[in-house]
């Protein structure tokens, strides 16, 4: 079965984030040793400057998707990824010589660039999407970028198959550089940044190649700054969006608890093993197979998933996310996220459930992401870019309040505000489902994409004098003129009186005949 337009697209664009995502997700599970060792070597880099680097990006990514709405309308959904692509490449190459003056800069580069780069990616996903095809799209969309995730935890799983994280920072494994003499690791790592630059170059390749948009939108006056903001709140004040806002806020915890918070209790729990490192890598790639075997099931389901609804799908993630967040709790000593550890949570901690739940929580992540996704194309087609920037607006938000508070809460604190948030996303999805995203149509296809819509009976009067319809007044003005044409050919006929059940499509311009019965008046 050959695909159509939008869901190539949709496949083109999914390579070009997991070309992206595969090299910066790498590189950024060891910027912190990297920091730390150059910290050591020449002491000229604050050994923090890893997190403050984090709070940099996040804070100058969460302003910039408020303001870039109007930008990302004018200059079109590709180039403002590729704008983020930039950025991102921009950001890599400085570790390759690293110091804290290009590390700050291209964060807030990188910040911008990814507010470019996310909601570029809402409008041109929502652009190449029908209301046949958005579930399959989102989650085929999700599934070819979470490969990323998968590729970066194989890389890391060999990386640290032989030696721990303490022992690659403790001997400047990474970034060895006590002596002048030539070290073959400090070479290795120039090696891996060189890959991960030029894996970025290629998805930023693909990206300039993108086709046009299958499904434009009409094109709309450029928005000032103010007209912008302006439009932006307004749809934040909506009610369906202020539903929203609950899921939207834990999309941001639930990423910030699997990437780095529980890998963080992993690492820290000495009861798992020696090299939890190796562990740590293993667990990625779980996360990695969870995400992609969501996104599998829903793409292939596609709109079948509708028989169930977007809003039950996220209750079963909602649920399954709760489940996974009561085993991390018996399992795991509620100092895990602090410091490392030797103590046990109720039970006996266990690299199977460790695992197991590092899977689960990817996949309940992914059917919520797309899930998401499904909700604003579906319901913001024509205000995309406003949509999808205020979900990652919020979703910055939490993600920014967990990575503040993680060094402050313990894990029981960690999973009572993240269940919390999972049991009132849960229910405002059912509520949002039900009052304000129950019908099938997209709403940017309203002149191409109908479902068939059944009328009252049409009672026709003719007679020698003239002609009566009765109930026409509920009809649109296409289905008038097709009953008139019936009308007129049948003022030959002798006087007679019919009824018509008709059943019409707005864009074919159709009439249906359901059934017909003819009293003859004479």
């Amino acid at each position: 079965m050959s695909l159509d337009t939008g869901t190539r697209n949709v496949v083109r664009l999914s390579i070009s984030f997991m070309l992206l995502f595969f090299a910066y997700m790498s590189q950024e599970f060891i910027q912190e040793p990297l920091i730390e060792a150059e910290h050591r070597r020449t002491g000229l880099i604050d050994p923090h400057a890893g997190y403050h680097s984090f709070a940099i990006l996040y804070f100058f990514f969460t302003i910039a998707c408020l303001l870039i709405a109007p930008i990302v309308e004018t200059i079109t959904a590709k180039w403002s990824m590729v704008i983020g692509c930039i950025a991102s490449f921009l950001f890599q190459a400085g570790f390759i010589w690293l110091n804290t003056a290009y590390l700050y800069v291209t964060s807030a580069i990188l910040g911008v660039g990814a507010a470019f780069l996310w909601v570029g990616q809402g409008k041109y996903l929502t652009e190449n999407c029908t209301g046949k095809t958005i579930e399959r799209n989102t989650a085929l969309s999700w599934l070819v970028f979470k490969f990323s995730l998968l590729g970066g935890g194989i890389f890391l799983f060999f990386m640290f198959q032989n030696q721990t994280m303490t022992e690659l920072v403790a001997t400047g494994g990474v970034m060895i550089l006590q002596s002048e003499s030539y070290n073959p690791f400090q070479f290795q790592y120039k090696i891996f940044v060189y890959i991960f630059c030029s894996i970025t170059f290629l998805g930023c390749l693909n990206t300039v190649f993108l086709p046009v948009s299958a499904y434009l939108p009409e094109k709309k006056e450029t928005e000032t700054l103010a007209q912008t903001l302006s439009a932006t709140f307004k749809i934040m004040r909506q009610p369906p969006m202020l539903l929203l806002f609950f899921i939207f806020l834990y999309t941001g915890f639930s990423r910030s608890f699997w990437i780095a918070i529980y890998p963080t209790c992993i690492k820290f729990t000495t009861q798992l093993g020696e090299n939890t490192s190796k562990l740590l890598a293993i667990s990625c790639i779980a996360t990695g197979i969870g995400q992609i075997l969501a996104g599998g099931i829903f793409s292939i389901i596609g709109k079948r998933a509708r028989i169930i609804g977007k809003d039950w799908i996220c209750v079963i993630a909602c649920c399954i996310h709760l489940g996974i967040f009561v085993a991390i709790f018996l399992f795991f000593p509620s100092d895990a996220p602090l410091h490392p550890t030797d103590k046990i949570g109720y039970f006996q901690p266990s690299v199977h459930v460790a695992i197991a739940c590092s899977g689960l929580l990817g996949f309940g992540d992914a059917i919520i992401q797309t899930q998401v996704y499904s909700y604003l194309c579906d319901g913001y087609s024509e205000e995309s870019s406003h949509a999808f920037a205020l979900f990652k607006f919020y979703g910055a938000i939490s993600s920014t309040i967990a990575f503040f508070i993680s060094k402050y809460f313990t894990l029981t604190g960690h999973l009572v505000l993240y269940g919390s948030f999972a049991i009132l996303s849960a229910i405002t999805a059912v509520i949002a489902q039900k009052m304000y995203f129950h019908k099938t149509q997209h709403f940017f296809q309203e002149n191409t994409i109908h479902p068939m819509i059944s009328s009252e009976p049409i009672k026709i009067q003719i007679t020698d004098s003239g002609s009566t319809i009765n109930n026409m007044s509920s009809f649109p003005q296409t289905l008038k003129l097709s009953v008139a044409t019936i009308t007129e050919t049948t003022k030959s006929l002798p006087s007679f009186s019919f009824l018509l059940s008709l059943s019409y499509i707005y864009n074919q311009k159709t009439l249906v005949v359901r059934y017909m019965y003819v009293l003859i008046s004479d």
